[in-house]
């Protein structure tokens, strides 16, 4: 599709802030290069932390192009991947080993 109907270069300066860029979380270009020039994202994997571009129904199926391009407009250097947020996904079963398991695990029966 994208050899059928290319996207002309200079396409992000015909975006306002007030675009939105990715329709299933809201957001806007505004706020993808307000993330991007005022926050620490360096890359569309942090605008993506930032903001929420991407995670939505499609999961970036539709604006993940758009967040990438946006994301890297104002870069003047190759792109290297930055640190991740604090955050960290952790398992399932991760999560059911960290519960303390009940003493009283029996139901007790009616007298």
């Amino acid at each position: 599709m994208a050899k059928a109907h290319p996207v002309p270069r200079d396409w992000p300066a015909w975006l306002t802030d007030d675009t939105t860029v990715c329709r299933c979380e809201e957001v806007t270009a505004g706020a993808v290069r307000a993330a991007r020039d005022d926050c620490p994202a360096t890359d569309h994997r942090q605008v993506k932390q930032l903001t929420r571009a991407g995670m939505g129904w499609c999961q970036g199926r539709m604006c993940g192009p758009a967040v990438h391009c946006l994301a890297a407009a104002a870069r003047t250097e190759p792109y290297t991947p930055a640190e991740r947020l604090i955050a960290t996904p952790v398992t399932l079963g991760a999560l059911a080993d960290s519960v303390d398991s009940p003493t009283d695990a029996t139901p007790s029966e009616p007298t």
